[in-house]
């Protein structure tokens, strides 16, 4: 994370949006095209190519959360690992949706002529949606 680009504020945010995320992910059930549709679009990518890698990403990141859960087998051990794979999760999620941030403000400077979506308002309407 770069220090001059985030602000608690973002952290903050992208963290609420993390956990809620964090809890789409199961054992048993995918994330749907749309809820990984949302997650690619607010990390920004800029392009198809770049949709590609962020498309990666949220699939690695889900494989990983979803192959611990699928581990788990009732015992308090079974919890812990859980647990710090679910806090794991959120880290790594809140670290792609933070990088979305200054993604998105070039891609409005580059692209949009300064009139693009905000991301952090994404960020936020994201999070107030699925709160």
């Amino acid at each position: 994370m770069d220090d001059n680009t985030t602000n608690e504020a973002d952290i903050e945010l992208a963290t609420r949006a993390a956990e809620l995320v964090s809890r789409w992910v199961s054992a048993e059930t995918p994330l749907t095209e749309s809820q990984g549709w949302e997650l690619v679009g607010l990390q920004h990518p800029g392009s198809g190519h770049g949709e590609m890698y962020a498309w990666g990403d949220v699939r690695a990141w889900e494989r990983e959360l979803a192959t611990v859960l699928a581990t788990d087998d009732g015992t308090p051990e079974s919890g812990d690992r859980i647990a710090r794979a679910r806090a794991t999760a959120v880290t790594a999620m809140r670290d792609m949706l933070l990088g979305g941030i200054p993604a998105g403000e070039m891609e409005n400077r580059i692209w949009r002529g300064g009139e693009g979506p905000d991301p952090r308002e994404q960020l936020r309407h994201f999070v107030a949606t699925h709160a």
